[in-house]
């Protein structure tokens, strides 16, 4: 079987593989989403524990304004802001006594992989066991609601996000496990193999948000995504369309008498994007690179796998492959996890800003001569007249 129809196996299969619409976790908040996370200009607390009757998370959401020398409680529970009064000195419009509440339900993108500390395993229907190789991993939408009476009514939108780490992504793509790739062998027993380049096949855009914010984030018009081979890398153009969501139409292009096939259609969010005008079928204008976009960080899963051999023999072995691979710089950084919020806050507001720099340099030791003031001249008088002229 030649290469090029392995890859395109593995992107007819996409759509169902990766779980854009997977059943909602049994946490209101993933594991690996616990903690504060931070970049600039926010802290914010995925696991605040509150949780409304909707079974939603509430986060809270700080806000370090003032080139970082306040911090407003900007989101946050209306519990939660009845048990800690907030600042009067807040920096957010409207009534100060009270923040906005978001809501967020999460829905799985990829699955929540661990490292063998945790503990916790990730068993496939199948009976593969995913392992994260050295850092946790996963990929979640995001579906944040906010608003009342004052914005207007209740709002939604999507922010999909995926975490690598103790780093957060806003740009990413994922892409189907595809362990089942390697042929099956009874030389495989207790190797650890990889399916191929781990950056080959289909990565799917899914990040098209630009923010964790307490507003409507910027949502992009277009996705890029990636079919990569062993030699070359095709970025993939999406944009957003009203046409129909079909979940099962198919796209093709064509390189060196090679035929791939990727998903037409891509439901992210919400919105409904394409890569073909109209009932067209074919990719045109295709641009071939030689690598992906850097700096991009892949996790690193290992897939335990377990079969019989023709005697009945159970073979075990692992298969090392890739889901999430994310673009650039992450948007947040889990902090070390040694004070809590409302300590951090107390310490950020202790800080006194510097005072600014004086008007005039500093000019060291005055050269005066004190003669003048010891011994005046006897004209003392008509000199001071003649300075002031």
């Amino acid at each position: 079987m030649k290469l090029s129809l392995f890859f395109s196996s593995i992107a007819l299969s996409l759509a169902a593989a990766v779980p854009l619409h997977a059943q909602e976790s049994e946490r209101q908040v993933p594991l690996l989403l616990e903690g504060i996370w931070e970049n600039y200009n926010r802290y914010v607390v995925f696991d605040s524990g509150y949780i409304n009757s909707n079974q939603q998370a509430i986060p809270q959401i700080v806000l370090r304004t003032f080139y970082q020398w306040y911090d407003d409680r900007a989101a946050e529970s209306a519990e939660y802001t009845s048990k800690n009064p907030r600042d009067a000195n807040t920096a957010t419009a409207g009534n100060s006594a009270s923040a906005q509440e978001v809501k967020i339900r999460f829905v799985s993108l990829t699955d929540e992989v661990f490292t063998e500390e945790y503990g916790i395993q990730c068993v496939q229907e199948d009976g593969d066991v995913l392992i994260a190789e050295n850092l946790c991993s996963g990929a979640w939408d995001m579906q944040v609601q906010f608003g009342g009476k004052r914005l207007g009514g209740e709002q939604t939108y999507h922010v999909p996000i995926a975490v690598i780490g103790d780093k957060l992504y806003l740009n990413f793509a994922i892409k189907a496990e595809d362990s089942d790739s390697v042929p099956v062998s009874a030389l495989l027993e207790g190797t650890v193999m990889e399916s191929g380049n781990l950056l080959a096949g289909y990565w799917q855009d899914v990040g098209n948000a630009n923010g964790v914010l307490i507003s409507r984030p910027r949502v992009n018009k277009e996705l890029l995504s990636y079919y990569v081979t062993d030699d070359a890398v095709y970025p993939l153009r999406y944009w957003e369309t009203d046409m129909e969501y079909d979940e099962n139409a198919v796209a093709t292009f064509s390189d060196n008498g090679e035929l791939y096939s990727v998903p037409k259609h891509l439901w992210v969010g919400d919105k409904n994007y394409t890569c073909t005008l109209g009932k067209r079928t074919e990719i045109r204008n295709l641009k071939k690179t030689d690598s992906l976009p850097e700096p991009y960080t892949t996790n690193s899963i290992l897939v335990q796998k377990t079969i019989s051999d023709e005697f009945g023999n159970e073979i075990h072995y692992m298969v090392r492959t890739s889901t999430i691979l994310a673009f650039g710089e992450p948007y947040l950084t889990l902090t070390d996890g040694t004070r809590t919020i409302e300590e951090i806050i107390e310490l950020n507001h202790q800080l006194k800003k510097p005072l600014p720099p004086p008007l005039f340099p500093p000019h060291g030791v005055l050269d005066f001569d004190w003669s003048i003031i010891q011994d005046p001249p006897a004209d003392y008088n008509r000199r001071m007249l003649d300075l002031g002229k």
